[in-house]
């Protein structure tokens, strides 16, 4: 027997201790599971690409339904149109560069702390966006409220029920997106 094939032999034998000591010792039951995980960097992949996509819908759709709102006066239409255009616009744009600069990591070919620096990379600029973003939201949230109430519109409750109901979903999908940052990092 040459040197290789006991080489070899001690691998496929190291290969089946390991397997053994991960509780890996039965072949999955089904094995198109395994072709449909998902690592954290495709998760986050596809958040930024639903995030941007919905970005674009909400820059088209919504600024329609500022001129068709009837509670909303008629001084209010185009500069609440025009600013909301403008703030999703930017929405995009960000996104749309986290999307490229996630594509760029590449963890089959990259080494390890490649990987890891430019994730840390893109989280530390997410965070960035979401304490600038948030303002420009609030501010935006607000100006729409104060745009609501000089028209007569007089239900604010339930602007108020809505901001709330929307930022709690805003912060269950900050929490998403750092823990798969977080299982990236590790």
């Amino acid at each position: 027997m040459n040197s290789n094939n006991m080489d070899i032999e001690q691998m496929r034998k190291a290969w089946i201790e390991m397997g053994k000591a991960l509780g890996m010792e039965t072949l999955p039951d089904d094995p198109d599971k395994m072709n449909k995980m998902k690592t954290s960097l495709d998760r986050l992949y596809s958040r930024y690409l639903k995030g941007r996509d919905f970005s674009i819908l909400a820059t088209i759709i919504f600024p329609i339904f500022f001129f068709v709102m009837p509670s909303l006066g008629n001084v209010y239409r185009i500069p609440l149109a025009i600013t909301y255009v403008i703030v999703m616009s930017v929405n995009t744009y960000i996104l749309n560069w986290f999307l490229r600069g996630l594509g760029k990591i590449d963890p089959l070919t990259m080494p390890i702390t490649q990987v890891s620096s430019m994730a840390k990379y893109y989280k530390k600029c997410h965070i960035r966006y979401l304490l600038f973003g948030y303002f420009i939201a609030i501010a935006w949230s607000i100006y729409f409220m104060f745009a609501l109430s000089r028209s007569g519109f007089r239900d604010i409750d339930g602007l108020i029920f809505g901001a709330v109901i929307g930022g709690i979903s805003g912060l269950y999908g900050v929490w998403k997106y750092f823990r798969d940052y977080r299982n990236l990092l590790e």
